[in-house]
């Protein structure tokens, strides 16, 4: 392990990130005092274009799939939501003939 004072550090980063890179660590330091630690990010394994377009027409799919339904489409599930909202009561509906608090 390194330790290196902020003002050095600033004149070296590109052999320090260098020095972190290879898996050593290094640690910042301000009058003496460790500020800050500087390790090696984890590799992760990033998905493929291929992996993310398949999630994406999956996902796409899906919602043709709800959306497509028989029985109307959006306008099907538009009555529907309007049916659901209003089976709760006054309290959830949007009516501007009912006040509401703060009005």
């Amino acid at each position: 392990m390194q330790t290196v004072p902020i003002h050095q550090a600033k004149s070296q980063l590109s052999e320090l990130i260098r020095a972190v890179e290879q898996g050593e660590e290094v640690v910042l330091t301000r009058h003496g005092k460790r500020v800050i630690r500087l390790i090696k990010e984890p590799e992760t394994e990033q998905p493929s274009i291929e992996a993310r377009r398949q999630a994406i027409q999956a996902e796409l799919d899906a919602l043709r799939g709800k959306v497509g339904r028989e029985g109307g489409g959006f306008q099907e599930l538009w009555a529907e939501h309007k049916r659901e909202r209003d089976g709760r009561g006054e309290a959830w509906t949007d009516d501007p003939k009912v006040p509401r608090a703060g009005r």
